[in-house]
């Protein structure tokens, strides 16, 4: 096989991998009314309360206007606030409500994407496993 063939043919496979991960997340996050970005803002501030509006678009590299609708779709339904710097009253700083704690937890319990990926590494011995992640990093580097 060439070389053209072989990089195709780990492109598709990479592809394909991701895609099922991503239907299956975006099943998961709807299953408790969220969409799969507004999931991943609510999971990010729920792991660093505090963070302003630019810093959550700068670390999710979303832009700006679309995390700005997710914010108001999250604070809409309860599940985050938004509360004025004491430090610059300029900015808002954004923290995830009980509500919002809750919904992660129970997400992080029924996620579809990490069950079936849990399930199908299984058949990998740890080292494996270990070996996929190094190559993995070792491509995501060089890319």
């Amino acid at each position: 096989m060439d070389e053209h063939c072989r990089t195709a043919e780990v492109y598709r496979s990479f592809f394909s991998i991701a895609r099922q991960l991503k239907r299956l997340a975006r099943q998961s996050a709807a299953e408790i009314g969220l969409t799969v970005h507004q999931l991943d803002i609510l999971r990010l501030i729920r792991t660093a309360p505090g963070l302003t509006q630019k810093e959550v678009t700068e670390r999710l590299r979303v832009p700006k206007s679309r995390v700005s609708l997710h914010i108001d779709a999250l604070v809409d339904q309860a599940l985050a606030v938004r509360e004025t710097s004491l430090q610059d009253r300029r900015e808002t700083l954004l923290r995830p409500t009980p509500a919002g704690e809750a919904l992660c937890e129970q997400y992080n319990r029924e996620d579809l994407s990490r069950k079936a990926l849990a399930g199908a590494l299984r058949q990998f011995t740890p080292e494996e496993i270990e070996r996929l992640l190094e190559m993995h990093e070792r491509l995501l580097n060089n890319l």
